[in-house]
């Protein structure tokens, strides 16, 4: 790459940060880093306040014991050390090591438990652990909500959690905004109640109010637009409702705003999932990170929130229901302008379930890795859209960066049709347009070039599913759906390799339709 491209790349990137972001950046890079200190003198801390919950989510085992941890499908046996730095499988299974969600495991007793947090804060004090935002934030809530379930005192190690606390509220992630600022709030807001700092706390809600006000859409999805991450945030506030609704000092009008939301949240959820309870795997989300659907659904319940019943609107996402298959149509934008982090160049995709079963999928988010597979993932080949010019419809990059970007219009959204447009391929000299006309047994997908250019549609079949050719553009999968092309110049059966969770891959068909200007797709269920 040319030093002047390498230069566009970055500006059409930074161009879309808010100035608060970019100051933050600075002032953070310039700041000396922060460490957990063995004496800790700064001032006397107080006797903590018990936090009540009514319900709690038990995490799948990811502490084995005897030191050996399994994360995103990779498990370390560390034997008689823990090795808290550990980078063998990535920085993302490192941070999940640090964030501490299994010490809610039940079949692990609390004296293991205490004796891992206090091998954590030994091992930091040290080596001289660096501190960063957005793992203190989850371990200090996990650590403070341990401490009063179990009613264990954290005299041992409470210095060293309102330490981090201290290094928080001088480190909100001004500098990456969207879920990262949120988690740091709600641990903010834990911290201060279970400490009575009026300061952390007040503070706290105040960047909740805001950032809860813009960062969830008016149909209620997270404006990442990451399922995956929307259930992760909607689990945090439903948790803040529980324990807040029962701190002896809360605010009724906070709790109110905080019930709203939760609601509107619940609704898209409710909406956007498919009928068997699967959660569709748009940009970056996986299976077994968030808390199943199921319990989200029973947490709201449990707490008195019912869903808005919003039908999806502003985040793009449709969904339709046949006879026999299911669809989740991908008309949303890149994300958050200045916070497109877990985006993909995917606008126009889709998802399709048959029978309460994947049947068209996409290639899925495996890895946070930069490298050859995460740019893959992030690409437009990786979805079930239109590709111009062997080029993704946004420039995604360097892992968690969006340069140019596709930009999405709806044209029409009735019942049975959706149609809409993307401008990403403007540069190209086209237009891409993708219409839908649905009805119970019947797909059908009319992409459109203009001024007559060529493209590659991607169709990805789920793994296990059985494709055979029944004429040159005619296949039938699994002996019960209709495959058929119109207009199509060419079309190639490849391998590929699906990912619905981190790390685990598994062999699968794609087709890979070129046509130039028109093609029909017409997917009919027997």
């Amino acid at each position: 790459m040319s030093w002047l491209r390498k230069f566009e790349l970055i500006y059409s990137t930074v161009k879309y940060l808010k100035q608060k972001q970019l100051f933050y950046q600075i002032k953070y890079r310039l700041s000396k880093k922060s460490f957990i200190k063995g004496q800790f003198t700064n001032c006397t801390i107080g006797d903590t306040n018990i936090i009540n919950f009514g319900k709690t989510g038990i995490p799948k085992d990811k502490y084995i014991g005897y030191n050996t941890f399994t994360f995103l499908n990779l498990e370390k046996d560390f034997g008689p050390y823990i090795d808290w730095n550990f980078l063998g499988y990535g920085k993302l299974w490192n941070y999940n090591l640090e964030y501490f969600d299994y010490i809610h495991q039940e079949n692990v007793d609390n004296d293991e438990k205490l004796r891992v947090i206090l091998n954590f804060y030994k091992f930091c004090i040290k080596n001289e652990r660096v501190l960063e935002p957005y793992p203190v934030s989850l371990r200090v809530i996990n650590l403070i909500k341990f401490t009063c379930i179990n009613n264990v005192d954290p005299k041992d190690f409470h210095q060293y959690i309102y330490q981090e606390l201290q290094y928080l509220d001088n480190h909100y992630e001004f500098h990456i905004l969207g879920n990262h600022l949120l988690e740091n709030a709600f641990a903010m807001c834990m911290g201060g109640a279970f400490f009575s700092n009026d300061i952390w706390h007040h503070r706290a809600i105040g960047i909740l109010y805001k950032e809860l006000q813009e960062q969830i859409l008016s149909d209620g999805a997270h404006f990442e637009l990451s399922p995956m991450y929307h259930n992760i945030i909607l689990f945090r506030l439903l948790e803040l409702i529980d324990w807040y609704s029962k701190y002896n000092r809360h605010n009724q009008n906070f709790l109110f705003f905080c019930r709203d939301k939760a609601s509107t949240m619940l609704s898209w959820l409710e909406n956007v999932q498919f009928e068997n309870g699967d959660l569709p795997l748009f940009k970056d989300s996986a299976k077994g990170i968030s808390y199943e659907n199921s319990f989200l659904i029973s947490y709201a319940k449990f707490l008195n929130i019912t869903s808005a019943c919003l039908p999806l609107g502003e985040s793009g996402y449709r969904s339709f229901k046949g006879n026999a298959f299911e669809i989740k149509m991908n008309f949303a934008q890149i994300g958050a302008s200045y916070q497109p982090g877990h985006a993909h160049a995917d606008a126009l995709s889709f998802l399709l379930y048959s029978n309460n079963k994947p049947l068209f999928v996409e290639q899925g988010t495996s890895t946070y890795q930069i490298g050859e597979r995460r740019n893959l993932e992030r690409s437009t080949e990786a979805h079930n859209t239109v590709v111009v010019d062997n080029v993704s419809q946004s420039e995604v990059w360097g892992g968690f960066r969006v340069g140019r970007r596709a930009k999405t219009y709806i044209l029409e959204a009735g019942i049975n049709k959706l149609v809409g447009y993307h401008d990403g391929y403007k540069r190209k000299g086209t237009i891409h347009q993708r219409s839908f006309e649905l009805n119970n047994n019947l797909v059908l997908i009319k992409d459109s070039l203009s001024n007559k250019k060529s493209g590659v549609a991607y169709f990805h079949l789920a793994p296990g599913l059985f494709l055979k050719k029944y004429d040159k553009y005619k296949f039938v999968i699994d002996g019960h759906c209709f495959f058929e092309f119109d207009q199509a110049d060419d079309i190639t059966v490849e391998k590929y390799f699906y990912a619905d969770s981190y790390n685990v891959y598994k062999e699968s068909q794609r087709l890979k339709i070129s046509f130039t200007s028109e093609l029909k797709t017409c997917i009919n269920f027997i």
